[in-house]
């Protein structure tokens, strides 16, 4: 019996055959169809396919935060596939506005004790079944992989102030100075760096003091644990070290500051002079921002009352605040008095500390953008935008201002995060306005003059 031998070019078409249908079947598993970065420009679009169609579907998100290494955020939503037995985030209906759908399942997360393995800078996804199995899970960035950066301290005199920059651009770059709020440190410029080092910008992370709240260890023991004339010199000191690098366009450099940070960059910007090595700016973001320097905390005995900034080794005019001991203490006493309240009837009761404590804003040439929330109960920032505003307004100066009535303290900021509708909103409009500001200013050509 002779044996049958069959061509080559007939047993490959075989093969690519049982190849293909290999692949269809495949294709038909379950899957979670994701981008490898959610990025804030672009909706944080989840899909599924090959799914039972119209059965329901669970999604977990979860991630980790950059400010705490013992809480995480997660949460859980519902979803039905279509007939098709496909699922899409952005179609998940939302009575008010489809735009926001893509956002639920980080807009709704709450916060949980304890860690998660989960790396920073990703977000877990999980797709289970209606009685709980795994059908899919993956992976997804929401800041750019640390191996696209560059990343190195600022020197020796600069307790943990980091400069980040992309490691395919070898030209110099704009420089961009990141300043956090009253939680002191760094943690809020390590969050945001990667995401403005990706658009180009040489990023200088820059803590300036490191508390030590409720009886938490500093980060950066060098660095003042009080908010007690912090010397608005320093910024300018580092600003100039920054300036001497030769991957930093030394013309331009801009600020970014949120809350105390706001209050910090108003006043560099006011009282550094341009012709300093480390003066003259391209632009300055003023996040949920106060129009006066306030009192300082945490050095001297209850009863003495200093500045929370000097300059040139003078401490600078402020305004007291009023019954400060109430908000310390709410933790235990469950008093509902708020920072806000604090700042108001400090405001009210001391109108003359008031007029000498105004940052010269003013006296600010450079272009500012003020973002402000009139539910803030940390300070009234939408009040104080409008006020800083007006002032530079009838000085001529260019200013962007973007005030939310329903929006509160976190009222700016990328908006992948976890936020009430009003400050989603806000942050999908205001954020990319910041973006498009620095990109307008810090490449003017000469903008530091």
């Amino acid at each position: 019996m002779k044996k049958r031998i069959i061509p080559i070019r007939q047993l490959v078409s075989v093969l690519l055959a049982l190849l293909c249908i290999s692949c269809q079947s495949l294709s038909q598993e379950p899957a979670l169809i994701v981008p490898a970065n959610f990025v804030w420009s672009e909706p944080p679009i989840i899909q599924a396919k090959n799914l039972q169609p119209l059965a329901t579907y669970r999604l977990e998100v979860e991630r980790a935060l950059f400010s705490s290494d013992t809480t995480h955020q997660n949460s859980s939503l519902t979803y039905v596939a279509d007939e098709n037995g496909a699922i899409n985030t952005a179609l998940y209906p939302d009575e008010t506005d489809e735009s926001l759908s893509p956002y639920l399942p980080f807009q709704t997360m709450a916060s949980v004790k304890g860690p998660t393995s989960v790396p920073k800078g990703v977000v877990q996804l999980r797709l289970l079944s209606a009685d709980g199995v795994v059908i899919d899970e993956r992976q997804v960035r929401t800041s750019p992989p640390q191996d696209r950066f560059y990343e190195e301290a600022l020197g020796a005199d600069f307790p943990g102030a980091f400069v980040l920059k992309r490691r395919d651009l070898t030209t110099a770059l704009p420089a961009l100075v990141i300043l956090g709020g009253s939680e002191g440190g760094v943690t809020s410029a390590r969050a945001q760096a990667p995401t403005f080092a990706a658009e180009g910008y040489i990023v200088l992370g820059f803590p300036y003091y490191s508390p030590a709240w409720f009886g938490d260890k500093p980060a950066i023991p060098e660095l003042p644990r009080a908010f007690a004339e912090l010397p608005v010199d320093y910024l300018e000191s580092a600003v100039e070290k920054l300036r001497d690098r030769p991957d930093v366009d030394a013309s331009s450099v801009s600020l970014l500051g949120g809350s105390k940070g706001a209050e910090y960059v108003l006043l560099a910007a006011s009282l550094i002079p341009d012709d300093s090595a480390g003066g003259g700016f391209c632009a300055i973001v003023a996040d949920v921002p106060t129009d006066v320097v306030w009192e300082g905390w945490g050095k001297y005995e209850a009863a003495e009352r200093y500045s929370g900034f000097s300059w040139r080794g003078d401490a600078l005019p402020f305004v007291p605040y009023v019954d400060i001991e109430r908000v310390w203490n709410a933790r235990s006493t469950g008093d509902n008095y708020t920072m806000t309240q604090a700042h108001e009837n400090g405001r009210a009761a001391f109108p003359g500390a008031v007029e000498s404590a105004r940052i010269r804003v003013e006296a600010i040439d450079e272009p500012v953008m003020v973002i402000g929330g009139d539910k803030d109960t940390t300070w009234a920032s939408g009040k104080l935008s409008r006020i800083i505003a007006a002032r530079r307004t009838k000085a001529g100066l260019e200013t962007e201002t973007y005030v939310y009535p329903e929006g509160t303290h976190r009222v700016g900021g990328p908006p992948l995060a976890r936020l009430s509708e009003a400050n989603l909103r806000a942050r999908l409009e205001n954020f990319p306005a910041m973006m498009s500001f620095l990109r307008r200013h810090s490449t003017r050509p000469n903008c530091r003059t």
